[in-house]
């Protein structure tokens, strides 16, 4: 394997998946070979029992993989919520080796991989047996898996707190930050803080910027891969 990568978002909301997405898409039209893992998804269809994972099969399809559901996205739970309180609800485990054995297996047959998170760095995924106070993080998670960071946030009001903070949690685990982009994930406002944070997040940020992407309405392969061509820097992840 070349690299892998861990995507993760200011907050949840941010966008991970179209971005992700977005990646998979222009990855593959310079013909390269990559996969996709949802880690862990919450909120799942349960149909006759079985959960489907929406986003994970959006990626799946987006990477033209021909995997199990279950290796791209090894934990799933129906309860819309964090990792942790979603699993104590349906009387569950949060089996985090899960997430390893699936990464294992998909690292030896792709040249790069994309690995989703839930939610932000601080979603709380499982308590730890051996120690009474301790809990696992996503940010615990990125860390265990030795994986640098695209860091997926959003133009609004409230983005400049959002990233910096976000950064500095991954900055005092000493997890590598490739870059961060910056995601229209809502049609644009066209507001002054949608206009001047970008800027100022490129000033601030001591990481590069990969690329702003635009909304999209489309969300078909051909669109996503090519908007993503267009606006995002693929240089720094394809030469590591």
């Amino acid at each position: 394997m070349k690299a892998a990568y861990f995507i993760t978002g200011t907050d949840t909301g941010a966008g991970k998946t179209l971005v992700t997405a977005a990646l998979l898409r222009s990855f593959i039209k310079k013909g390269l070979k990559i996969g996709a893992m949802k880690v862990i998804e919450t909120g799942c269809l349960n149909k006759d029992g079985i959960l489907l994972p929406s986003d994970g099969m959006f990626l799946r399809d987006m990477a033209e993989m021909n995997d199990s559901v279950d290796l791209i996205t090894p934990l799933k739970f129906e309860t819309p919520l964090s990792p942790l309180v979603a699993a104590r609800i349906e009387n569950k485990e949060v089996e985090i080796e899960k997430i390893f054995k699936a990464f294992e297996i998909l690292q030896k047959k792709y040249d790069y991989l994309l690995v989703e998170g839930v939610g932000g760095l601080m979603v709380p995924l499982a308590k730890e047996k051996k120690k009474k106070s301790n809990y696992y993080f996503v940010r615990d998670l990125i860390k265990d898996m030795e994986l640098s960071v695209i860091l997926v946030t959003k133009p609004i009001l409230g983005t400049i707190n959002h990233t910096l903070l976000t950064v500095e949690a991954l900055k005092n685990k000493k997890i590598p930050i490739k870059g961060f982009i910056i995601n229209f994930n809502e049609p644009p406002k066209n507001d002054i803080a949608e206009k001047t944070n970008p800027d100022v997040l490129k000033e601030l940020l001591d990481i590069p910027c990969l690329g702003i992407m635009p909304y999209i309405n489309d969300l078909n392969k051909d669109t996503i891969g090519e908007t993503a061509l267009k606006t995002l820097n693929l240089e720094p992840l394809i030469s590591s």
